[in-house]
């Protein structure tokens, strides 16, 4: 008997097996879909949360906030309200432009501010900015509900949040006072409206043009922080940098102030993969235990197969392929149900209250989750496949047949 059709006779054999035991070969089926769509289902969700919230809040808040030592600070509000100017600057502006992991940053003077519309007035701060290095550190046009971003921000205008805007109940220009505790006051209109994503953000951002603010102040040079972006942002060489060579500065790096965020990113993470790989292996022990029903009552089959010279090789392939073309009919059918489940998932409207603003469930169509998903399910069936034909391999005919 030639290998090919020694390999043909081997495969018609073991679909007859899975024909003939159908319930099971079934039933083995729908645990290997059943595990692997809510792999494909848990991870497309967790890590479109993930996404959703990097995207929100990382994008759109700098990697390193460099500002004055809270010292300084505490010094300066002992003498009344002053707000603290950065010292060094040349020098951190230097250092930001020749390090190869800054992709931008950009100075900013940042005051508190009371600002009163028609109808509310809110406490809140006000951030001065210069709109061509704040056009690099944040892309505000993919974030504009209403109005324009910041190459319209004049000395006259005012950007905000989404959600500040409902609460001062303000809309594309209208105006706006803003009150400096200093005593000085300037009326402005709102240019445009945006939203990240997160109240957090969307509740108090504001921005006004730096040279405005600095006039308010009476301070036509001050700028109290500087924020950066870096290329790789699990780098933070640069923070160790400035902090060695100004003592008169503090540094906020994106892990500091995102902690919440960053553990429950790892969390869910944890989560999903543990679950899945949880439910890939209860579908693993059913098809462990179908084949090695298989086994036990096929022992005769085995025995005569074996006396007409059929090697354990050939015993194994027989039973492991069964295995084989139960995980990939299970994983083929979980790929179209996942994607379908996952599909309607997005689609679902999303009541989130006041935390984040996002109108359904946010999903991550990844092609790698669907590949990942497709072969963890087939190397389970696989493994689980495996044991069982080894015993099967070992089959003593002779034992068997004198037993009959």
């Amino acid at each position: 008997m030639s290998k090919q059709s020694l390999n043909k006779t081997n495969l018609s054999i073991a679909i007859q097996y899975l024909v003939a035991r159908k319930k099971q070969s079934v039933l083995a089926i729908i645990g290997v879909l059943l595990g692997v769509t809510t792999f494909i289902v848990m991870i497309n969700f967790m890590s479109g949360v993930n996404d959703f919230l990097d995207n929100a809040v990382f994008k759109g808040n700098p990697d390193i906030v460099i500002k004055p030592t809270s010292k300084q600070n505490t010094a300066q509000q002992s003498y009344g309200f002053q707000l603290t100017n950065l010292e060094g600057l040349e020098e951190i502006n230097r250092q930001l432009r020749e390090h190869t992991n800054v992709t931008a940053y950009a100075n900013q003077t940042i005051s508190p501010a009371i600002l009163v519309s028609n109808s509310q007035q809110l406490p809140g701060s006000v951030n001065g900015i210069f709109p061509i290095e704040e056009k690099n550190m944040v892309d505000l046009d993919k974030r504009l509900i209403a109005g324009k971003g910041f190459d319209n921000l004049t000395e006259k205008n005012i950007l905000m949040g989404v959600s500040l805007a409902k609460k001062l109940q303000v809309s594309v220009n209208d105006t706006i006072k803003i009150i400096l505790p200093n005593g000085k006051n300037t009326t402005l209109t709102v240019s445009g409206i945006f939203s990240f994503g997160i109240t957090t953000i969307d509740n108090v951002r504001t921005y006004i043009s730096a040279k405005t603010l600095q006039h308010l102040l009476g301070r036509s040079e001050i700028i109290t922080h500087v924020n950066v972006k870096l290329k790789d942002r699990d780098n933070l060489d640069v923070k160790t940098l400035l902090l060695k060579k100004l003592k008169s500065i503090e540094i906020e790096d994106w892990k500091q102030n995102n902690k919440t965020i960053v553990v429950g990113n790892k969390v869910r993470d944890i989560l999903t993969w543990s679950v899945s790989f949880a439910l890939l292996l209860v579908a693993g022990f059913g098809i462990y235990n179908i084949q090695n029903s298989t086994v036990i009552h096929k022992r005769k089959d085995i025995a005569v197969l074996k006396t007409i010279g059929y090697t354990s090789e050939d015993i194994i392939f027989i039973f492991l392929i069964q295995a084989i073309i139960i995980g990939l009919i299970g994983a083929f059918l979980a790929l179209g149900v996942g994607y379908l489940i996952s599909f309607f998932i997005s689609i679902t409207p999303l009541d989130t209250s006041d935390f984040i603003i996002v109108d359904t469930y946010p999903i991550n169509f990844s092609k790698n989750h669907f590949a990942i998903g497709f072969l963890f399910g087939v190397l389970t069936t696989i493994l689980s496949g495996y044991f069982p034909s080894r015993k099967a391999s070992k089959v003593d005919p002779v034992t068997i047949i004198r037993g009959v």
